[in-house]
């Protein structure tokens, strides 16, 4: 049965996502053969090592940003001394600008890690989908199946649009605001900085809220319906004279098979998202932390502005975070749910 699906095309974009260390058919045999192709241990190790990494990569940032610091406060000190006013404030802003460049620098990266990894995840999705939902149909019926077919589809073009067309500029004119906004001694723009971070957050709760609420209902419906028509077509299977039992436990077997490949297909499809994901997450996580870090150690002997900028670069790569694990998260709910709720 399992020969029945295409894997080409799924195996072809992992193999691109994730440079050819993960072969998805094989995946789904040895999961059909009770294996366990990511454990908790596993997990756990490669986020750690993974963050060790990066932070042997990215502690330079923090360096960079510490000297800067130190650097602003001993010529804005040594200003104040000869009462010069005018000296001490062109001083913070050539410290501002080379700081402006290493957060620009920063971010910039972040935004290209958070891009990446959206148009990874937009492409397995784009060729999981079609041998998903034949699994979905041979395990249950084709109710079930164009139901989440065309909400894989819609959930697919709605995040291209709105995350990544919409959210992605967002938070670019979120950290446009902040740099913009610690320019002067009076914050004239954070009010509308912390509108802009308000609307992403709330934008992406509402996406979750609507994904869980649509996943719950259709869960709970669809395979009902298709249910009842498997459970009548076997009834009428068994009531043929002379084959019927035997008609009925070969359905029963049939069914029984194509829920076992389903599950195998949707449990394979989990860890390939979490595959894609985890770096890239490990990564925006690192950068969160040493941002915050960074305003944390320079807060004692540096401007508040530039206190500002730090932290605000670093809520701006915060949000880059939450809109790609959100998006990973749509996808494994949705996946999720139609693996644990349909049964054949």
């Amino acid at each position: 049965m399992i020969d029945e699906l295409d894997f080409n095309e799924i195996e072809e974009s992992v193999d691109e996502i994730l440079g050819g260390e993960f072969q998805f058919k094989n995946t789904v045999l040895e999961l059909l053969q009770g294996g366990r192709s990511l454990t908790l241990e596993n997990f756990v190790t490669a986020v750690v090592e993974q963050m060790g990494d990066n932070w042997q990569t990215e502690k330079h940032l923090l360096l960079s940003i510490l000297l800067l610091a130190i650097a602003a406060a001993l010529m804005s000190n040594f200003s104040n001394i000869f009462q010069n006013q005018q000296i001490a404030e062109v001083s913070f802003e050539i410290t501002y600008l080379l700081l402006f460049l290493i957060l620009l620098q920063i971010f910039s990266g972040a935004m290209e890690i958070a891009g990446e990894v959206l148009l990874g995840i937009q492409n397995f999705m784009n060729v999981l989908v079609p041998a998903f939902c034949l699994a979905v149909t041979m395990a249950s019926g084709s109710t079930t199946a164009l139901v989440f077919y065309e909400f894989f589809l819609g959930l697919i073009y709605f995040i291209q649009r709105l995350i990544q067309n919409g959210l992605m500029a967002l938070i670019q004119i979120h950290v446009i605001l902040v740099f913009v906004n610690h320019l002067t001694k009076d914050e004239y723009l954070s009010q509308m900085k912390e509108m802009t971070s308000k609307v992403t957050v709330w934008l992406l709760k509402s996406m979750l809220a609507v994904v869980i609420g649509f996943n719950t209902i259709q869960g709970i419906l669809n395979p009902a319906v298709d249910s009842l028509k498997t459970t009548l077509f076997s009834r009428a299977a068994e009531m043929i004279p002379g084959i019927g039992n035997i008609a009925g436990s070969v359905t029963d077997v049939v069914l029984g098979s194509s829920v076992l490949i389903k599950n195998g297909i949707g449990v394979a499809a989990l860890v390939v998202l979490v595959l894609i994901c985890l770096m890239p997450l490990a990564k925006l996580g690192m950068l969160v932390l040493i941002l915050e870090l960074a305003a944390a150690l320079i807060q004692p002997v540096s401007d508040k502005r530039m206190i500002g900028c730090v932290s605000g670069v670093g809520e701006g790569i915060r949000l880059l975070f939450r809109v790609v694990f959100t998006t990973v998260v749509l996808f494994m709910l949705t996946i999720a749910v139609v693996t644990v709720s349909v049964r054949g």
